[in-house]
């Protein structure tokens, strides 16, 4: 029983270097299996093809506090028009209208009515997710103990008809 652990331990440290060089980084996949899975996996609809996501549609993630909600409507190459709300509960809220961009791998939300709010989100073709740090002026569009931060929407329904049909609370439409 004594030698187990040590057997196991020894068994895990193998495994670990599986698939890895001398340097310990993991080569190129001489087959192309890695690369015919993902194209395979694309062309299904299984993975969203990362040249082809668009931002553009309404989404949402509901919670026992409600419905939050986030829609996008091009506005020119790489840009939006957005309109975000996140619920706290009954009138603890977040809400505003903006544009974002794509930066990179990931989107750059600015918001109309507080001056420097700009948050960095990333988004996959099905998620979109808010970065927990973001600046204090975006505290203007929200009711106390809200804030955007680490919020998340996903995809419901892609298109712009779908964008504009988006309510809000205190702004009719989120993305008009």
């Amino acid at each position: 029983m004594r030698h187990v652990l040590p057997l196991a331990l020894l068994l895990a440290s193998l495994l670990a270097g599986c698939g890895q060089d001398e340097a310990g980084r993991t080569p190129p996949d001489p087959t192309g299996a890695g690369s015919a899975l993902e194209k395979a996996a694309i062309a299904r609809g299984i993975v969203p093809d990362p040249d082809a996501v668009q931002l553009v549609g309404r989404y949402e993630r509901r919670s026992d506090l409600g419905t939050d909600k986030f829609c996008a409507v091009a506005s020119g190459d790489d840009r939006f028009r957005i309109g975000a709300l996140a619920v706290f509960g009954g009138a603890s809220v977040c809400e505003g209208q903006g544009e974002a961009r794509q930066t990179g791998d990931g989107m750059l939300i600015r918001f109309d009515r507080a001056e420097g709010c700009e948050i960095d989100a990333h988004y996959d073709g099905a998620e979109l997710r808010f970065s927990g740090d973001i600046p204090e002026s975006c505290a203007q569009l929200c009711s106390a103990r809200a804030s955007f931060a680490g919020t998340s929407y996903y995809l419901v329904e892609p298109g712009a008809a779908a964008a504009r049909s988006t309510l809000g609370r205190g702004v009719d439409r989120l993305c008009p």
